[in-house]
């Protein structure tokens, strides 16, 4: 297991729940329910580097310039070795993500490939978990 800082909203929080009782390796999580890109934006930084970041971010955001802006901004006050972005299953919010990683040459994963019954949350984090730590 690698050491990680896993950022987020309500999605990051199931993520890192599942990554934490799966894995005896813990990875540290700056996430909350409903949070926005604006807010993570005010939130303190860690004290410490993570070779890892798995950042989910932008579910409840509105799409657009400004969506795009903060991302860069959160993605360049952080330094790691690898990121992985969950992009959203709202689309325009996904493709601004997407081109926010592209830009970083970071990594993503389309939440759309996991089934979803509200269109916001994957029905299963686990499957989510297995995913990112192959």
């Amino acid at each position: 297991m690698f050491e990680c800082l896993i950022l987020g909203d309500s999605t990051g929080v199931g993520t890192a729940h599942a990554i934490n009782v799966r894995y005896e390796r813990q990875c540290d999580v700056q996430a909350a329910e409903r949070a926005t890109v604006a807010q993570i934006l005010s939130w303190r930084r860690p004290g410490k580097r993570y070779g890892t970041c798995i950042i989910s971010l932008a579910s409840n955001d509105a799409a657009g310039p400004a969506l795009a802006g903060r991302l860069t901004e959160i993605r360049a006050q952080f330094c790691f070795k690898r990121v992985i972005w969950l992009l959203p299953y709202a689309r325009p919010q996904a493709y601004t993500v997407s081109s926010v990683a592209a830009r970083f040459g970071d990594e993503s994963l389309d939440l759309g490939r996991f089934p979803s019954r509200d269109g916001i949350h994957p029905n299963q984090y686990m499957d989510v978990a297995a995913a990112l730590l192959r």
